[in-house]
């Protein structure tokens, strides 16, 4: 099979999980222009490092494109459409200076109260639902495009579970949640759709028409509540906050209340590796020297963990 269709039944398949999949189909495009169209078996690791290297020094942007290209042949091992991959067994270290952004429990009141304000004909998704995504992400710590991907089936009051299903790196997991974020789910599925039956496949959170979120939708909604709640330039800051940002939040207010409780941080690093779903604890691990570094620059601004409450 030629790479090009291999590509096209991997961009196919992860669409219908409702992922929104924009920025890995330009640097898988960008791989097969860069590579050839051949056949997949015949794609030689030289060509991948070539893809993988670029014209610049090893930074972030290689380990999204190993990522991205990782996950793709894992794919294509699954449908036997080639054996064995010519990815590099090895990734380079990668030193990052960015500092995410670390939401404190005021900066999170501001967002809800600009969510509050806003008149509903102004938004493409409706106040309820950036409300609950906001709360979703910043007490699960989800993935932006895994809340945005959930569907109906997906989301387990009862048994307070969340179904994350083939996202990043290829693989599922079950996300329990909490009494609150149960609460929060219930809240907005009743106001969201009443008593009326949704297909198990339909998606959880959905725009005024009940359609699936792209997260172009969702950053920009958030670009303009950001506006709204004055967090657009926080002092000391160059980049300004992200809606991606809410995920090291959760980590890292899970870190520090550890550290505060006294408990052992190295034995629970793994478990909170697995529930946010890294594909090995080294990328966890990263919170932990994030969490010595913030503390000094912020002070005890984040030594307080915020527990996610629906009537902020």
């Amino acid at each position: 099979m030629t790479l090009s269709h291999c590509l096209d039944a991997y961009v196919r398949h992860r669409r219908s999980l409702g992922i929104c999949f924009h920025g890995e189909q330009v640097r898988l495009s960008t791989f097969l222009r860069i590579v050839g169209d051949r056949e997949i078996d015949t794609v030689s690791p030289d060509a991948v490092r070539r893809f993988l290297d670029g014209r610049g020094p090893v930074s972030p942007a290689w380990l999204a494109r190993y990522h991205t290209l990782n996950a793709f042949y894992r794919f294509a091992i699954r449908r036997e459409y080639v054996s064995t991959s010519p990815l590099p067994r090895t990734t380079p270290t990668v030193t990052s200076t960015f500092i995410p952004y670390l939401y404190s429990e005021d900066d999170m009141r501001r967002l809800l109260t600009a969510v509050d304000e806003r008149h509903e004909e102004d938004w493409l998704v409706r106040p309820v639902t950036m409300r609950t995504l906001l709360l979703l992400l910043y007490g699960t710590g989800l993935r932006i495009s895994e809340a945005l991907a959930l569907d109906m089936r997906d989301v387990d009051l009862r048994e307070r579970l969340l179904t994350i299903r083939e996202t990043k790196f290829y693989k599922s997991r079950l996300v329990p949640i909490g009494d609150d974020v149960t609460r929060l789910l219930r809240r907005y599925r009743d106001a969201q759709y009443g008593r009326a039956d949704r297909p198990p496949m339909a998606p959880f959170l959905s725009d005024h028409r009940q359609r699936r979120i792209r997260r172009q939708t969702a950053e920009l909604v958030f670009y303009r509540i950001r506006h709204h709640a004055g967090l657009d330039h926080p002092v000391g800051r160059r980049s300004r906050p992200r809606l991606h940002d809410l995920r090291h939040t959760f980590a890292m207010n899970r870190l520090v209340t550890w550290y505060r409780d006294g408990q052992n941080v190295q034995r629970l690093l793994p478990h909170l590796s697995t529930y946010l779903g890294h594909q090995s604890i080294v990328e966890t691990q990263r919170y932990l020297q994030m969490t010595s570094d913030v503390a000094m620059q912020a002070g005890l601004r984040f030594l307080q963990y915020a527990e996610v409450r629906d009537d902020q």
